[in-house]
């Protein structure tokens, strides 16, 4: 399921020390980062997790780009609802919770993909807990922003009167 060859190795560690989660760390946060990393690539519209699936893994674009899907506005269509490019990451509260997807993921186009698991990033914590301290309040204080700009967004929606509040 996931391989790693060398030569994607400084792909790899580039796309971990572009991520803005990781921005700053020294070479050895990134050794340990990339030691328990999988590396993953889809073809085009290949699904990397689908609604309804429990959520064990976050994952940072190397190459390509990803559409979030939802599969259940109209049965039988699927409507994208983000598209995230190279260099982003998403799923990260699935490092944090086992809850399912409530939407679904797949590859816009060919795609790589670094993925960590919440296993092995709870292994991380244990044995580095300064470094996973500190990965913890950069997701935090990320997941955080999100959720600032998800507010932001529905007070415009609200303001339009384009959705009714019961």
């Amino acid at each position: 399921m996931f391989r790693r060859k060398l030569s994607q190795d400084v792909t790899v560690e580039k796309a971990l020390r572009e991520c803005p989660l990781f921005l700053g760390l020294g070479s050895s946060d990134i050794k340990t980062l990339l030691g328990i990393s999988h590396i993953r690539d889809y073809s085009v519209d290949e699904k990397i997790f689908t609604e309804g699936t429990t959520g064990l893994c976050f994952y940072i674009i190397v190459k390509g780009s990803v559409d979030i899907i939802s599969e259940t506005v109209s049965p039988g269509t699927n409507r994208v609802l983000k598209t995230f490019p190279q260099g982003s990451f998403f799923s990260e509260s699935h490092l944090f919770s086992e809850t399912t997807h409530t939407v679904s993921c797949a590859a816009r186009e060919v795609t790589k993909l670094i993925i960590f698991s919440k296993p092995d990033f709870e292994d991380l914590i244990k044995v580095k807990p300064k470094l996973g301290n500190r990965l913890l309040m950069r997701f935090l204080s990320s997941m955080s922003e999100e959720m600032e700009e998800l507010y932001r967004q529905n007070k415009e929606i609200l303001a339009r009167g384009t959705v009714r509040v019961t």
